[in-house]
């Protein structure tokens, strides 16, 4: 069914086009809430996809909203999150955004620094308001998480900062607990509980040394799926009871309130990119597929660590103008290249496809996470794209970006 609504939408809207289904999106949330204690919170991270439709089909799912700049704020409550329902986070906080944010009478921070609880408590003086604060923590160096993060030295407090920041908290700053995310796309279900037990060991010891006892503990995420290619995710069995082992008992006293985060786990199914082959070119060295789909759609932030692998999967839909299935032609192996002017646009390497041809429909899979927000969308002024979303096989909205004048004075 899902080659159907893709083939109605690439006629409907063109390519390159990305499609959404909202009931994916719905399988995705009972799936990862019921790998997680009944009682946990889960805020879905809207870097993985700010789209207002897919955060408000999140939202109706039960998710709370993370957010970290002022344009997620403007998706979530565009959204219907109401704002208590929103924990902003991210190092170097403007004192503009965090105005802007309790402006919009968001009350949830994650802190990075001393200077930024600074920051946070002269916009909140005067104002008879509490910001409700967790304590990013900075986690132990050389967890399997921090691979796929860099070191990580720009994000949290070290231990002894922490403490020291305890003692010392602003007027207007009501300190909850504490936060830490250790990385993403952690393998399986046994990484995933070693790397929440650092998270929970890092907070009860920096509870420890500040003499406080945490309410609230956000353990971050890492749950896996695939990027750009056919597959699930693996399975999460025994997730559940391992943090229910876990979690049944803190050294900072009664147990905290325990939140998890995701944005891959919750959206990446739900996204597919649509697109069109422009040229075939055989070259001595291989043959060399041209699409109307580049960097500029997929796979341009390469600083993510979500670019595309020779495993990206470009899967047909619409081949000699009919819709005939993949085993239609035999399989060739090819570069897969984007229409920008630059080497750079190259979207996979030696990959395999059926023998492709001009005109034929191709599309991505498991692209709804880091897919277009992650992508270089201005880059040599190609059009912005289509975003179409489905609910089963009714289209209920399509979007475009525009760019829009700011008045001078």
């Amino acid at each position: 069914m899902i080659e159907r609504i893709l083939r109605r939408a690439a006629e409907r809207f063109g390519t390159p086009l990305y499609v959404y289904d909202l009931a994916e999106l719905r399988g995705r949330v009972a799936d990862l809430r019921s790998a997680l204690p009944a009682s946990a919170g889960l805020f879905y991270s809207l870097k993985a996809n700010p789209h207002p439709s897919v955060a408000a089909e999140l939202r109706r799912a039960g998710c709370r909203a993370e957010v970290s700049s002022p344009g997620e704020l403007a998706a979530a409550l565009e959204a219907g999150y109401r704002p208590r329902d929103v924990l902003y986070t991210g190092p170097g906080k403007s004192p503009a955004e965090i105005e802007e944010a309790l402006a919009r009478d968001v009350r949830w921070f994650s802190c990075e620094s001393a200077a930024e609880l600074r920051r946070l408590g002269r916009a909140v003086a005067g104002s008879g308001r509490t910001a409700e604060v967790l304590l990013r923590l900075q986690p132990p160096t050389g967890t399997k998480a921090g691979l796929s993060m860099g070191d990580g030295r720009q994000f949290g407090f070290t231990p002894e900062d922490a403490a020291h920041a305890c003692a010392v908290l602003p007027r207007g700053i009501a300190l909850r607990g504490c936060h830490v995310y250790l990385g993403s796309q952690f393998p399986d279900v046994t990484a995933l509980l070693e790397g929440f037990a650092t998270a929970k060991n890092t907070i009860e010891r920096v509870s420890g040394m500040a003499g406080i006892t945490p309410g609230v503990v956000d353990l971050g995420g890492g749950f896996p799926w695939p990027y750009a290619t056919a597959g699930t995710g693996p399975a999460l069995t025994g997730l559940r009871a391992g943090l229910g082992r876990l979690l049944s008992d803190w050294a900072t006293g009664p147990a905290p309130e325990v939140h998890f985060e995701s944005g891959r786990r919750l959206v990446a199914s739900a996204g597919r990119l649509v697109t069109t082959v422009r040229d075939v070119k055989e070259r001595p060295e291989g043959t060399v597929v041209v699409l109307d789909a580049g960097i500029n759609v997929l796979g341009g932030m390469s600083g993510l660590g979500r670019v595309l692998r020779p495993t990206t999967g470009f899967l047909p839909l619409v081949v000699d103008g009919e819709a005939l299935p993949a085993g239609h032609r035999e399989p060739v192996t090819a570069d897969v290249v984007g229409p920008l002017c630059t080497p750079l646009d190259r979207l996979a390497v030696r990959a395999s496809l059926p023998a492709p041809r001009e005109g034929d429909l191709l599309y991505v899979p498991n692209v709804g996470a880091y897919g277009l927000s992650a992508s270089l969308v201005r880059f040599l002024s190609r059009p912005a794209v289509v975003e179409a979303v489905y609910d089963g096989e009714r289209c209920v909205g399509a979007w475009r970006s525009v760019t829009t004048s700011v008045a001078v004075e």
